[in-house]
This record gives C-alpha cells, structure tokens and sequence, in this order.
C-alpha cells in the first residue's frame, strides 16, 4: 500500500491543529474544520475495516493454501513411500537426494538411510558404463528416458534387471536460479526377463526330449550355410532315424516309445560335440548339423553314433531289455549353390537307402549325388 493514501486526512488533521493553536476555534471556521476532521476519521475507520476484513480474508485463504499443500504433500509421501516400483530424485550432478523403501528393498538395503549412504549418486547403481552412458545420453537430448532396460547392481554384488523411466526437472532455488534435476521410477522385471527366455526356449525346444525343434534348427542351419558362403566353412548334415519304432509303440506302449527318444536325444547329445546342433525333426526323426566338418569326418560321427545306440539299453530297470538301433544319412554342403532344402533331400535319400540295405547302417551322399541336385 502506498504512503500517501491517507494524504487527504493529514491535511484536515493539520488545519484542525493549527486552528486549534491560532485561537480560532470559535465560530464558523473551528466548527468546520472539526466537522472535516471528523468526516475524514470516521473514513478512516471505515477504510480500516475494510483492510482488515481483507487481510482476515488473505489470511484465511492463505490458510486454505497451506492445508491443500500439507494434504498434497502427505498424499505425495503416500504414494513415494507406498508405491512398489523405486522412486528416487537427483540433483543436477546425478547425486541422489531422495529415494523411498521400494527402491532400497529392490537393491537389497535395509532401509532408504543405507541406500543414500552407500549410493551417493545414481551411476553407483549401474552395473554397466554402456547402459550408464545411455541413460545420461537421453537425458542430455531428449531430458527424458523411456522404458530403458538395465542391469543395476545390488548390495550382495548381484544384479537385477530393471526398467527405467526419468525426466529431468527444473526446482527454484533460494538464491532465484534454476537448479536442475531428475525424478525417475525404477521397476524390477528380473521375473519378467526370466518368463521371456522361457518362452524363447519352449518355442525353440521340443517338450519331449529338450532339443532343438525343426523350426529353430531350420534357422541355425540357415545361418551357417550363409557363413559357409560368406567364409568357404564346410558343413555336414547328419539325418538320424529309429529303426522299426512302431513295433516299440506297438509292442510296449507310447510311454516307451517316449522313454526310448529322450534316449537317443541324450545319447545324441553326449556322443557328438558340443558345438554340433542336433534337433528332433519329427517322430523318431532327429537331425544333426556338424559345421566345420567335411563328408568323411562326417561319415565316422554317424558311425560312432550308431555304435553306442547298439550298446544302448532302453528298458527300464529289471524290464525285457530293449535294444535301439538307428538309421543314418550324410551328406555334407558343396557350394554357394547348395541351400538347406537340397542337403535335408541329400539326407533324406541317404537315410533311406540305409534302411534299404537292413537299417542299423550309415550311408552318404556321395559328391557325385550331390553335385545332381
């Protein structure tokens, strides 16, 4: 409010007082200068309410204001410190000034004081420079970071997967400037990783045996012959099958049958390399990709596979033992020209020529029969 508002009211007050020290307050003059004066004060009075109610008034609004922010901010506190996702605010230099109990506990700290005191800032928690040098670089560009995915390290030394999304913020200081900063909310999806490699791995395996599927071999097989190509690598195909199979179903049963190819995949599996691919193709099929293998390399692989399938008992404990043989067909890759369909048709015809010539046998596909698909 400005100093000369009351102006007006000083003046009559001053001709008051000087008619008053003149000696002239009798007659027509004194009387009307105290009517002035009183004029003006009851005026006063009157203006005095007034700003009295409206300061009534702001204080009571002012009141108002502070409960909505007292109640926002304990709504605020509820959520920071109830919510199951990691919350945590930084200043400008990624030092951490807040973080609640869920962000702690998903770190493996016992309480938010022992987070704050063991991470002072946020890059602690990054268990790799790459994903860290990321995080600052969206923030830089774009001031946000959306749904990154990284690995943050844990008290014990392990880490969790986490999700990570953050903006920067501008806060006033006390001294007028800008002072930036990040708020951002960290979730654990260490279980959602885990359910997302189990689904790759259930559709890329077969249920029954634990091998490769068809559809995951054809891919592996076409990216080795791409490399073939690419580099002049050799490759081998080994097509694998159960001899008189049906008479195993027949005779004992599917459940056998069952038992009897998750043995020859686990036999499969522990005769070959371990860089070797073998997959159940379908049925009592099975299938092997030997890269870096020439045909005649490849031929004694067969041989020593249909070897330990003799020795192989299927039986259960103390049932009529139940011996396995198998059927093979090899044949290896001849060119840029050769794809994965004419070498799985090389196989085929190879595998079948064995079961012609009385099965438990390897037969190739010699590089003249290959060289006429």
């Amino acid at each position: 409010m400005k100093e000369n508002v009351f102006n007006r009211e000083a003046k009559v007050i001053r001709k008051a007082r000087s008619a008053l020290s003149d000696g002239t307050m009798q007659g027509e003059g004194a009387e009307q200068a105290y009517s002035d004066l009183l004029s003006e004060y009851e005026k006063v009075v009157r203006q005095s309410k007034r700003l009295l109610k409206m300061g009534d008034r702001m204080q009571n609004a002012l009141s108002s204001l502070n409960e909505e922010l007292l109640l926002r901010e304990q709504t605020f506190r509820g959520i920071f410190e109830n919510a199951t996702e990691g919350i945590y605010r930084t200043d400008g230099e990624g030092l951490i000034l807040e973080a609640n109990s869920a962000l702690a506990q998903m770190l493996g700290y016992s309480c938010t004081d022992t987070l704050l005191c063991r991470i002072p800032e946020i890059a602690s928690i990054f268990s790799n420079p790459h994903m860290l040098a990321q995080y600052r670089t969206s923030l830089m560009n774009k001031r946000v970071v959306r749904g990154m995915q990284a690995k943050l390290r844990c008290a014990d030394g392990e880490t969790v997967w986490a999700e990570i999304n953050a903006g920067a913020i501008e806060t006033q200081s006390a001294e007028e400037k800008q002072a930036p900063g990040v708020v951002g909310v960290i979730a654990d999806i260490t279980e959602r990783k885990r359910m997302m490699r189990e689904m790759c791995r259930l559709a890329r395996t077969d249920c029954l045996t634990g091998l490769w599927n068809r559809g995951y071999f054809v891919e592996l097989a076409a990216q080795e012959i791409v490399r073939c190509r690419r580099f002049g690598s050799k490759l081998s195909l080994l097509l694998v099958d159960v001899d008189y199979f049906k008479r195993v179903n027949d005779q004992f049963g599917h459940d056998i049958g069952d038992k009897v190819l998750i043995g020859v995949a686990e036999t499969l599996r522990s005769t070959l390399r371990e860089v070797d691919v073998v997959a159940r193709f379908g049925g009592e099929e099975f299938v092997v990709m030997l890269p870096d293998t020439e045909l005649k390399a490849a031929c004694k692989a067969a041989e020593r596979v249909c070897q330990v399938m003799r020795e192989q008992d299927f039986a259960d404990k103390g049932d009529t033992p139940l011996p396995v043989t198998v059927s093979i067909g090899v044949t290896a890759y001849q060119g840029s020209e050769t794809t994965l369909d004419i070498l799985l048709k090389q196989a085929d015809l190879a595998m079948y020529s064995a079961k012609h010539k009385g099965r438990d046998r390897v037969e190739c596909c010699s590089l003249e029969q290959a060289g006429n698909f």
